[in-house]
């Protein structure tokens, strides 16, 4: 196994989000890479500028983050073209890293609009699941809380990595974050992998289960309907994140915002677990549910109480001032 440190630049619509494409919102023009063996050294490095086919005039903002113009892109080749040499280039069972989590379902949209167009030939190249490594994910949860979200920057300064290159610019960014990966506990990399929610579980068959030291993360498979996911019983359930047996509510699902739930339940060996489920939609435009349960404590149990509290007197003083 390899892993492939990604970093990717994009452009947006030039003309404003109505006349985007929403099935490519994001155009790429630079992918940025290098390969780590299994003891992480660097075994090779991937760098290519694309020349845009949809959005060919440079947004303002990308242009003043990328510092480049239209004429930068004459002689380049498109994305098909460069996408087919990087998928050789990283050889037979990938495991793709990135600073945070957006960089692959980028990729994945760039494909799916490319291979609908008849541009980018052969089968969908992407193992289901698509399992990854969020580098800023696992820096957070070796050097901070695990919650922290950092900027790759901050990241390298933290770290004392000499800076040689500039930011935002995909190889250099892709090479710092190989850096970030040399100084992470090997155990770590292993231990803690992320799920690419681009494409999800369509069939209960498909459903994701993933255990980590402090949490249980599992990816629903997907309804028509927003409203019928916490309707379902697998989604509703909650299971201990120790020994996985199903415990009973001390408070019931209620929702924050009408995407993201919470729930507290207890499990009579292991104590209490709090739940937390994210509505989300997916390419398709069906919904799915993100839950994730973590042992808590009282106190903790406490807070979530007094919140669905002051949700509920908001909501009755909402409803009266209505009437």
């Amino acid at each position: 196994m390899n892993y492939i440190v990604l970093d990717l630049e994009w452009n947006q619509c030039p003309y404003g989000k109505k006349q985007e494409d929403p099935a490519m919102p994001f155009e790429i023009i630079e992918i940025g890479a290098v390969k780590l063996d299994s003891s992480l050294h660097e075994t090779d490095t991937f760098h290519e500028t694309i020349r845009p086919v949809l959005y060919k005039k440079i947004h303002y903002m990308t242009r003043s983050v990328i510092h480049m113009t239209e004429a930068d892109f004459k002689g380049c080749r498109t994305f098909p073209q460069v996408f087919a040499d990087f998928l050789r280039w990283c050889g037979a069972d990938p495991m793709f890293c990135t600073w945070g989590p957006g960089d692959l379902t980028e990729l994945q949209r760039n494909v799916r609009w490319h291979m609908n167009r008849g541009y980018l030939k052969g089968n969908w190249p992407f193992p289901f699941p698509l399992l990854f490594r969020d580098i800023q994910k696992i820096f957070s949860h070796v050097y901070e809380d695990g919650r922290q979200k950092r900027a790759l920057e901050w990241a390298v300064n933290y770290l004392q990595i000499q800076k040689s290159m500039e930011f935002h610019n995909a190889f250099a960014d892709a090479w710092y974050t190989s850096k970030i990966m040399q100084k992470l506990p090997p155990e770590d990399l292993q231990a803690y992998s992320s799920v690419d929610t681009y494409i999800t579980p369509h069939r209960r068959s498909e459903e994701i289960l993933l255990r980590y030291d402090s949490y249980t993360k599992f990816i629903s498979k997907s309804f028509p309907q927003r409203e019928n996911v916490m309707k379902d019983r697998i989604v509703s359930s909650t299971r201990c994140h120790i020994c996985g047996e199903k415990i009973p509510k001390k408070i019931r699902w209620f929702s924050e915002n009408g995407r993201n739930y919470l729930c507290v339940a207890q499990c009579p060996e292991h104590g209490l677990m709090k739940g937390k489920s994210r509505i989300r939609q997916n390419a398709e435009g069906e919904w799915f549910a993100v839950k994730t349960t973590r042992p808590i404590t009282e106190e903790e149990m406490d807070l979530v109480r007094k919140k669905q509290e002051s949700l509920r007197e908001k909501r009755r003083l909402h409803r009266l001032s209505s009437g």
